[in-house]
């Protein structure tokens, strides 16, 4: 990550810190000591590990390294807990960052924008959590945030986070191969660029 990409995601980060977003049912905050219960809880869920290939969590230490990671006081908080206001429960998180493949496109690298992934406890799928918080944080990133496009990805057999995206504006950009615990499995990168979510805004606003 060069310096320019770090400085655009400092920024984010202060401005996700100073505003948290809230909706109807959700905050996307920083993460908390007191969360690691809930934290391991969906980490260690295997299907929920399937989909979004992180790594493999089976104790309450491995998930304190986790947490330790997140709440590092050495960086601004890259990676946001996801709480659900009714149940006062974390159940998921939203982390900003630049995947490697931007970092090495030429056209990409000149561009202000930032990769987003996102897990979801899956007792929670299928209820539209996702797509309610990511909306909201997406109208921050590209107004406040100033981003000219937003990356997020899924693994080609993860039919929901592909429907979730398509939903929500993003367009295919490119396909690569990830391994994951000595599997190659094909990727599908998509883009959000700020003209399109911007022209999305509008549609539904008449």
């Amino acid at each position: 990550m060069n310096d320019t990409q770090k400085q655009v995601l400092a920024e984010l980060s202060a401005i996700l810190v100073r505003e948290p977003v809230r909706t109807e049912r959700l905050l996307l905050r920083p993460f908390r000591e007191t969360d690691l219960p809930e934290l391991f809880a969906y980490l260690s869920q295997a299907e929920q590990r399937r989909m979004s290939g992180n790594p493999k969590i089976e104790t309450l230490e491995d998930a304190r390294d986790v947490l330790q990671f997140f709440t590092d006081p050495s960086h601004p908080p890259y990676s946001f807990a996801l709480e659900l206001l009714s149940e006062q429960k974390v159940v998921g998180n939203v982390s900003i960052g630049c995947y490697p493949f931007l970092e090495s496109d030429e056209r990409m690298r000149a561009l202000r924008g930032v990769s987003l992934s996102y897990v979801l406890n899956e007792n929670y799928w299928r209820r539209g959590l996702m797509s309610e918080v990511l909306r909201e944080l997406y109208a921050v990133l590209f107004e406040k945030g100033k981003l000219e496009y937003i990356n997020s990805g899924y693994f080609a057999f993860n039919t929901a986070s592909a429907a979730l995206q398509q939903k929500l504006g993003m367009k295919p950009w490119m396909e690569h191969i990830v391994e994951r615990d000595g599997e190659q499995i094909p990727t599908k990168e998509m883009l959000l660029w700020r003209a399109d979510w911007e022209a999305g805004q509008q549609a539904a606003k008449r």
